[in-house]
């Protein structure tokens, strides 16, 4: 039965999609969103105008962007306690408007709707990310992330015990 399942039949529709023009702003106030619904849901699709796939901005790169931004700052690296709080959101406020084209990952793992569901499992334990973009004519239409991948091949796995 495992063998005749496809990425269609375990992918989410329902998944976060930003702009590539968007800020960090933006798409922390969505993430956070996201994130609260259901906590594996720590990445958006980023498309170009037109829905085009361009790539994926995760927490994880959210987090590097920030980290880049804060130590880069020498004016929060060089601050007095007291000055602290106020050099941090100064450099949180210029990382804010970077936008997400300058961040996201270029050439996130792909795979297309009729692909089997093994072919799905060997992309993304070669990719070593949790969750591929089902794409089909150059746009995403779905997501496939790890543990929903898992809970339908181990179903299998534990029904034929």
């Amino acid at each position: 039965m495992l063998l005749r399942k496809r990425a269609w039949d375990i992918m989410r529709e329902d998944f976060l999609v930003v702009e590539e023009v968007a800020s960090m702003a933006e798409v922390i106030t969505k993430l956070r969103e996201s994130i609260s619904k259901h906590a594996d849901n720590d990445f958006a699709i980023v498309v170009k105008e037109g829905g085009q796939l361009a790539g994926v901005i995760t927490a994880r790169d959210m987090l590097r962007a920030i980290e880049d931004c804060v130590l880069r700052d020498d004016v929060v690296r060089n601050a007095e306690e007291t000055d602290w709080d106020r050099a941090f959101a100064k450099a949180c406020t210029l990382c804010c408007h970077r936008r997400v084209k300058d961040i996201m990952e270029r050439k996130p793992p792909t795979v297309r709707p009729n692909d089997p569901v093994l072919l799905v499992l060997n992309s993304l334990v070669d990719s070593k990310v949790r969750w591929a973009v089902v794409e089909e004519g150059g746009k995403p239409i779905g997501v496939v992330v790890i543990n929903d991948l898992f809970n339908e091949i181990s179903r299998e796995m534990v029904s034929s015990f």
